[in-house]
């Protein structure tokens, strides 16, 4: 039996990508699909760029709310689905059939907490393309990774189906984060939390999203997370935020050296 899957996308002043997302999520081939859209009242055309579509969408809005977190719960309130996946306005679906593709594992895995797929990472473009020498959201997953490693070691939730069951035990998304509330939720599970990776592109990223231009508040959240579901001890944690923020920087700075000499060679 298909199940019934939810894709929701929130967004504020997104209407230089969006229609990318929209479109990328109404193209599925998968009958047994919701679309919910989330805007935080946005001024800069995305408004206009929904309607066009409106009467495909289960459920919209455009209203002000308290940021991320306040959104994703805004949209599981609304959500029908046996799995929700959150699909945001820099990010799109890979091609059209990568539901039907997923939907097997899901149907044969209802005990899992989250089944994910691969994630990669594309240009800040209109029509991105993959980034050289960057490593996609597809490590195989592992309660060690996801503890210790903050960012680095989370699920992508581009391409993350989390089961409702999941969301009625642990509760919904923090509203006193406002970037990395899918890793706090995800902690929440703790050792016990049931995940199944596919090896399956699912998603594409566009770099420079909201967790890369806030990066140290993003590594203080995930910081705060680990130490809040116990996850790691606050040393322990503090040391993970270290590591994040020394792993950002090296990385940022070989980009600079290497993402140039890949355009001279492309």
């Amino acid at each position: 039996m298909k199940p019934f899957i939810s894709v929701i996308t929130v967004c504020l002043n997104a209407a230089t990508f969006i229609e990318q997302t929209i479109q990328s999520v109404l193209a599925q081939t998968y009958p047994k699909i919701e679309y919910i859209i989330i805007d935080g009242g946005s001024t800069d055309g995305t408004v206009d760029i929904i309607r066009k579509y409106e009467s495909s969408l289960a459920y919209w809005h455009s209203k002000p709310d308290r940021g991320l977190a306040q959104a994703f719960n805004l949209g599981l309130a609304q959500a029908k689905g046996a799995w929700i996946l959150f699909l945001n306005a820099d990010d799109f679906f890979l091609n059209p059939t990568v539901l039907d593709e997923m939907a097997p594992y899901l149907a044969a895995h209802p005990e899992a907490d989250v089944i994910y797929g691969d994630t990669v990472i594309m240009s800040f473009a209109s029509e991105p393309k993959p980034m050289p020498f960057r490593r996609g959201q597809s490590a195989s997953w592992s309660w060690q990774k996801l503890r210790w490693l903050g960012m680095f070691g989370t699920i992508p939730h581009q391409s993350a189906f989390t089961s409702w069951r999941y969301f009625a035990r642990v509760g919904n998304f923090a509203e006193g984060l406002k970037i990395s509330v899918d890793y706090e939720h995800y902690l929440r599970g703790g050792r016990n939390l049931r995940v199944l990776h596919v090896r399956l592109p699912v998603s594409g990223m566009r770099v420079g999203g909201l967790a890369a231009r806030n990066i140290i508040q993003t590594f203080r959240e995930c910081r705060w997370g680990q130490q809040q579901t116990g996850a790691l001890p606050p040393p322990l944690a503090w040391l993970s935020f270290f590591y994040m923020v020394g792993r950002y920087y090296l990385s940022r700075m070989l980009h600079r050296i290497l993402d140039p000499l890949y355009s001279r060679v492309a």
